[in-house]
Parts: C-alpha cells; structure tokens; sequence
C-alpha cells in the first residue's frame, strides 16, 4: 500500500511539473495500467502528446492505447477535459466540467467524440478511438485540454477496507492550433472577496486570462494592506506557474499560515498583484476592496468557533459525574469520620 502511494504522488507530481506529459507506468513500477498517445501525420514535432495542426471543418481520428498489466478484465472511464487553471496556478487537465464563470469561447471537451469507458482484457492492450472536430473557422492561439484514463478502482477500494485510498489517473494532453500567429497573454484581477479556505480564513483573488494561450513559468507575488498602510498583512508567493488559456480562477491569500491562520478584521484593503512569466512579461494589478463587520463575522464564525452538540453532551455527562464523585467522596470521608469517631 505505501509503495503504490508513493507511486501516485510520483505521478501526480510529473503532472504538475509537466503539463500535458504522459506518464508511462508498468507491472514492476507497482502500477498495473498505463497509457500512451498513438501519435497522428499531423502531430507537430517534439511532442509526447497530441499537439495538432487543424484545418477549419475538418475531422480527425485520434487513437490512445490502454495497457493492462494484470491478470484480470479491466474497466477505464475515459474523459476528455478543457484545460483549467486551479488555485495552485498549476494547469490542471482533470475537471470534467467547466466552471459557471469559464470564458472559453470554444472548449476543446466540446470537440471531441469519445466512448466513455473500455474494457481490457488482462495482460492486454486495447486502443480507443477518438473522433475530433476542429471549429468551423480559424482560430488563433491555442485550445488546450487533456485526455484522462483512470481505472475502475471500486472493486479493489471496496475489499481494502481502508479508511484512505488511493487513486490515479493518466492525462494525455491535447493541444490544437489552427495557425502560427502571435498571440499575447493577459492577466486581469477581477475580484477580491474574503472567503473560508479549506477552513482557513483569508480572501481569494479572482484572476483571469482572457488570451487564448497559455502563461508559463509565472511568478505571481501577491499582498494584502490595510488601506493606508505599507506593512502587508497577508501574503502569498507561486513560483514557475502555468495558466491555462481563457481561464478564470481564484487564487486563495491566507490571513497568517494555512492550517494557524488568524480572525479578519472588517475595515478597507487594497490588493496588489506582481506576476512575470518565463518571457520577462510583467503584470502589475491592484484592487481595493472592503471586508465589511457581517462578512468578517461570517468567516470568522465557521472558521473559528465549534459549534458540535456531541462536545456539549460530553462536558454535561463530564460535569454530572464529576458531581456525583464529589458528593460521593464528602459520603464517604463522613462515614469514615464517624467510624473512627466510635
């Protein structure tokens, strides 16, 4: 069990890092499926995933191969997800639904026509086909997405019988570009809001790519001022960053160390944004906003204040035995006086 978590967290980390990279696994890494794209004429050069030229109107067959490592029939749910930029600013290639405030024009999930699931024998390998249609007209940039396999795990989570257990998927990157024009990234703030984070409190910063490219190895610097005054007092720095296409997201700023954060105080902010990406392009962006005493309350109570009926049962029940050992020993320590007395 430790040494396929430790297999995961590998995996996920290579995804992290690389974006878009498949992750090849076998039987003697621990991992008992793996995937790979079956590449295409049209593949541009360099690249271990699918990184495509289109034509406006044309379709496109495209075909990944399943590799099942174990003795026994296997079941893979396939999803293909548009691109998405997470709170981490990581890239993430594992949604399968846009979020309500996607601004993609034209998501790359929409494009494509897939089975949703394929069985293997073991000791097998299957290949999944995978019809693409490129839009009706050019486009410039890029539509990016992933295609994700995971196995059927419930078979094997149902007889682990362990409270925790793992799961793994692999992303084969789509990428599909219609020409090779120019085109600029944008980084746009467009909200500040104070938020309860993972039971942490703080505000987020709602931030937006509007370009249909990608920012890579971006730096976002950001910190938190009472209005007025220079001392920040919430701050947060990513390093070597992606940002998906035309994605909006919202990068979480705590109030102190996530996990030992600190109350918020109502009164007026100001929010400043630094970010610079691998090109030396630089953003500065600044908002102000107001946490007001309702709002501050809000996080503050579900952050900080435990509300649990079972605790206030426990410290009743606590309070009545407590009593009754007292009453108990001041019965005892008289009778005891009095026997001594005789």
């Amino acid at each position: 069990m430790r040494r396929h978590l430790v297999l995961v967290l590998i995996i996920l980390l290579i995804q992290l890092v690389f974006p878009g990279i498949v992750v090849f696994a076998d039987e003697n890494h621990g991992a008992d499926y793996s995937v790979h794209p079956i590449l295409p004429d049209n593949q541009r050069e360099g690249r271990s995933f699918f990184d495509l030229r289109v034509e406006p109107g044309t379709k496109q067959t495209l075909q990944i191969q399943i590799n099942n490592f174990s003795d026994q029939e296997q079941t893979y749910f396939i999803n293909v997800n548009t691109a998405q930029t997470n709170g981490n600013i990581v890239i993430d290639y594992g949604q399968n639904e846009l979020p309500e405030e996607s601004i993609i024009q034209q998501p790359i999930c929409a494009l494509v026509d897939y089975p949703k699931e394929a069985v293997i024998p073991g000791n097998k390998a299957g290949v999944v086909t995978l019809e693409v249609q490129a839009p009706d007209t050019s486009f410039d940039g890029i539509l990016l997405g992933g295609i994700q396999v995971k196995k059927d795990f419930s078979a094997e989570k149902e007889e682990s019988n362990q409270p925790f257990f793992s799961e793994y998927a692999y992303v084969v990157g789509l990428m599909m570009s219609a020409n090779d024009k120019e085109v600029v990234p944008d980084l746009k703030l467009n909200e500040v809001r104070s938020e309860v984070i993972t039971n942490n409190a703080g505000v987020v910063a709602v931030l937006e790519n509007p370009q249909p490219i990608n920012i890579k190895g971006v730096t976002v610097e950001a910190t938190v001022h009472s209005k007025g005054q220079e001392e920040p007092i919430m701050t947060r720095k990513i390093e070597n960053g992606g940002i998906a296409p035309e994605s909006v997201f919202a990068m979480p700023i705590y109030h102190g160390e996530a996990g030992n954060t600190k109350p918020l105080e109502s009164g007026d902010y100001q929010l400043l944004v630094e970010a610079q990406d691998e090109t030396g392009q630089k953003w500065l962006l600044t908002k102000d906003f107001t946490i007001t005493k309702e709002q501050a309350n809000s996080v503050n109570h579900e952050v900080f204040t435990v509300e649990n009926n079972t605790n206030s049962l426990l410290y009743i029940i606590i309070g009545a035995l407590a009593a009754v050992l007292l009453v108990g020993g001041f019965y005892v320590y008289r009778r005891g006086k009095k026997f001594r007395r005789r």
